[in-house]
């Protein structure tokens, strides 16, 4: 079966599926590193790191604090959910539950990685999308905030504004640093 292939990506999966830059992301990934610091780690020349570096450079998966490098997680993150939104279908309100209107609102704010494109500004389609958000948590069960942001974060990297939202709307309830759905 052929099926067109796009070239960023391809450059994407050819950058790391060197097995040697895939070592000096996962490096990059705990700390900054200079290219010194990566070349002794690795047991390279400098020429060779260099290269490497200029790789996922070049695909915009490095940061450059001074003479160190560190991975730019977020980059990868995004590039992660381009890749694996090239490979669903996109998502249609058919695949939501509820009436009309809710799935068409979940349709078009719900992202094909389950993620949310926005936060809705619109009170009732907010109201929608946070109906959908709690059905996450299972009822009778206290979660400590840190699970909660964890949970919420899949949908938004803004959690703290999702959980004040479902506390808000007495959709979740808190105390003492533990939330419980209502």
């Amino acid at each position: 079966m052929n099926t067109p292939t796009d070239p960023n990506l391809l450059d994407l999966f050819k950058t790391l599926g060197d097995a040697e830059r895939l070592k000096i992301a996962g490096l990059l990934a705990n700390e900054p590193l200079s290219l010194t610091e990566l070349s002794q780690r690795l047991e390279l020349p400098l020429n060779d790191v260099s290269n490497h570096l200029a790789h996922l450079e070049a695909q915009g998966l490095l940061q450059k604090e001074g003479d160190a490098y560190r991975l730019a997680a977020k980059a990868l993150e995004q590039k992660a959910r381009a890749v694996l939104a090239q490979s669903h279908p996109k998502v249609k309100s058919d695949d939501f539950e509820g009436d009309d209107y809710d799935r068409k609102i979940l349709s078009s704010y719900i992202a094909v990685d389950g993620s949310l494109k926005s936060i809705p500004t619109q009170h009732k389609k907010l109201m929608v999308i946070l109906h959908h958000i709690v059905k996450q948590f299972q009822p009778g069960i206290r979660y400590p905030e840190k699970q909660v942001n964890e949970i919420l974060r899949r949908f938004h990297e803004d959690y703290a504004a999702l959980r004040r939202y479902l506390v808000d709307n007495r959709l979740m309830a808190r105390e003492k640093g533990e939330y419980w759905t209502l």
